[in-house]
């Protein structure tokens, strides 16, 4: 299973970049992870900067990242990655601590290239770098069901908190993941598991709500606490 444990908000223009925001989080990672775990960094073409590669080696951590297709190398002549094979070795300009492994993954016209700072085959450099795409599923779904774009809030605590909020129903949602359901169907689940007396006030609401369209149909509602 994998939870986000930490984020960074990139605030646009004369605030620091997403590369350093990236730095920054990645220094946060606990110490007790840096020595029980071999950790390995994925990221997208976004955070190919040499200033980057090079915070992560001196972490001490691995890296599976994404680099443009004009992304020069130190070969002789003006050859980019583009014109390396996968699974061979390349050594980037501006970088050359040490040989990288490429990787290449054709998406139907376009063509997309990862390096890897672990020698291994060009087909393991790709199916590393997919796993990426665990954190762009989370905040797909956590914008269009958990709600991380549904906020207004003014203060800067208050993103802060709403993230937060929205972390927790989604690592709840995964801890009652079940074959055969769909993940709004896991949050249900969590939801009357966790905390039952939320999903008891909504119903008691939607019902007070529809009292008197009820009684106007015929029906009179009551409902009573049951001592047992």
């Amino acid at each position: 299973m994998k939870f986000p444990v930490a984020y960074r908000v990139y605030k646009g223009k004369s605030t620091p970049t997403p590369t350093t925001l990236a730095r920054e989080m990645l220094r946060t990672v606990p110490h007790s992870i840096r020595s029980r775990f071999r950790v390995r960094v994925l990221a997208d073409s976004g955070f190919e900067a040499a200033v980057f590669l090079d915070e992560v080696r001196q972490l001490g951590f691995e890296f599976v990242v994404g680099v443009r297709t004009t992304r020069r190398t130190l070969h002789p002549g003006e050859v980019t990655v583009s014109d390396c094979p996968h699974g061979g070795y390349v050594e980037l300009k501006n970088w050359p601590y040490e040989t990288l492994t490429l990787g290449r993954f054709d998406w139907g016209d376009r063509t997309f290239h990862a390096v890897s700072s672990e020698l291994m085959e060009g087909d393991e450099v790709i199916a590393e770098g997919k796993e990426r795409w665990n954190e762009e599923s989370f905040f797909k779904e956590g914008k269009h069901q958990f709600g991380l774009a549904q906020f207004a809030l003014r203060t800067a605590v208050g993103p802060d908190r709403w993230i937060l909020l929205v972390f927790l129903a989604w690592t709840l949602a995964i801890l009652h993941r079940q074959d055969g359901l769909t993940l709004e169907e896991c949050a249900f689940l969590a939801l009357i598991t966790v905390l039952p007396h939320l999903h008891l006030n909504r119903l008691l609401h939607l019902f007070s709500k529809n009292a008197e369209f009820l009684h106007q149909h015929g029906y009179s509602l009551r409902y009573a606490r049951c001592n047992s």
